[in-house]
Order: C-alpha cells, then sequence, then structure tokens
C-alpha cells in the first residue's frame, strides 16, 4: 500500500487540522503531501475538481480511497497509524464517540460560522465586522466553553484527535473575534495549552500567519 497523499493548502483551518493530527501521531513523513494553492484558484482546476468535486481542501488519497472531509481524514489517520496504547487509539467505542460527537461539533457548528463570515469578508459583502456579525460566532465559543467545564480538553481529561480541528479554527477564529478570558476563561486556558504542544506552530500557527496577512489587507481596503 502507498503513502497516503494530502492535498493542502495551511491557509485553511480544516487543513491544519489535519496537519496537526499529522505532526501529532509523528507520521510526517508517511504522508505525501500535495500542495493546492487556494488564493490562485487551484482548487477549480480540471483535474482536481475530478479528485473532490467540492472543490475544497482537505483531501487524502490513499489508493482507491479519497476522502474529502477533514474530519473524516484525522479518524482514518488515527485508525491506520494510532497503535491500541496510543492516546490517539479511537479503539474504545464510548472514546471514539466523544470524539467523534466534538469533531461534528466544529463541523457543523464552530468552523461553518467561521466560514460563512471568512467568506463575507473575502467576497467583500460587508465593509467591516461588526457586533452582530460576531453574535453566532461568540454563541458556538459559549457552547465550546460548557463542554471545557467538563473535561480538561474537548472530548475528555486529556488531548485527542478531537482537540486539532476544533484549535485550528478557534485560532482562526481569533483573527476577527478576540477570545476574551472573562467570558471564556476555560476556552482560553484550554487555547493556551495547545499552543504550547511542540508541533503546534509548526502545523497550526505557520498557515494562520498566512491568513492574517490576507484577511489584515482586504480589511484595510
Amino acid at each position: 500500500m502507498s503513502n497516503p497523499e494530502l492535498y493542502y493548502d495551511d491557509v485553511s483551518p480544516p487543513v491544519r487540522g489535519v496537519l496537526l493530527t499529522i505532526a501529532a501521531l509523528g507520521i510526517d513523513d508517511q504522508i505525501d503531501l500535495k500542495l493546492v494553492r487556494l488564493f490562485e484558484g487551484a482548487h477549480l482546476y480540471k483535474d482536481f475538481v475530478k479528485l473532490n468535486p467540492l472543490h475544497t481542501v482537505p483531501v487524502l488519497k490513499h489508493d482507491d480511497l479519497v476522502l474529502t472531509d477533514s474530519h473524516a481524514i484525522v479518524m482514518y489517520l488515527c485508525d491506520i497509524y494510532a497503535q491500541n496504547d496510543d492516546e490517539f487509539s479511537l479503539n474504545d467505542p464510548r472514546q471514539r464517540a466523544r470524539v467523534h460527537n466534538r469533531l461534528c461539533f466544529n463541523n457543523a457548528v464552530l468552523f461553518q460560522r467561521d466560514a460563512e463570515l471568512m467568506r463575507s469578508i473575502f467576497h467583500r459583502k460587508i465593509a467591516s465586522v461588526e457586533k452582530h456579525h460576531l453574535a453566532p460566532i461568540e454563541e458556538a465559543i459559549d457552547y465550546l466553553e460548557v463542554y471545557l467545564t467538563k473535561s480538561k480538553f474537548v472530548a475528555c481529561d486529556r488531548l485527542t484527535v478531537a482537540d486539532f480541528p476544533i484549535v485550528a479554527t478557534l485560532s482562526t477564529v481569533e483573527t476577527i473575534c478576540p477570545i476574551l478570558e472573562s467570558r471564556w476563561p476555560k476556552v482560553t486556558a484550554w487555547y493556551e495549552t495547545m499552543k504550547q504542544l511542540p508541533y503546534y506552530k509548526k502545523a497550526n500557527q505557520v498557515g494562520l500567519d498566512k491568513i492574517k496577512i490576507k484577511l489584515m489587507a482586504i480589511m484595510e481596503k
């Protein structure tokens, strides 16, 4: 079986969630990276759309298997690379359910609200970000605060793969919505813990800085 191929651009929060997972599993040398430059429209090229008709990244291609959702990708990577006694193993059904539940929260709530506002900014549908634009995102962070009152990390009291897509999204959210400790003390503490991971900067911060530059350029016009 050949190495999985990851089609990516690290400006994308879903991509960064996958890159954090790859780094945490220590499998960087087992994944073949294929850069798709979003800001140059490479995700709209005919060959890529054949691979993923949704024309989004990330995409993981592993022989005849093609996965086009980042949450499915991180679960699959854990399934094939995490050892039974590894902290990222999803063999326990209850643990797997907790992780899956938080990934669904990111996919359906937190990321969707962030993405909707980001699209409005990048497509210049709004002239500036106002308080009412942030209300849905702030509400989603309220939900995350509740989750983190019940456990140290988003799914349980130890780091799991569920933490990676959520921190990739939250760090992107922070570019337009400050994460206030006074309102979200648990989220703030968890976020600081995540930023101390040895692979956080390379797997998340580098791409995050790129999107910040693009965002600032648009909002200053």
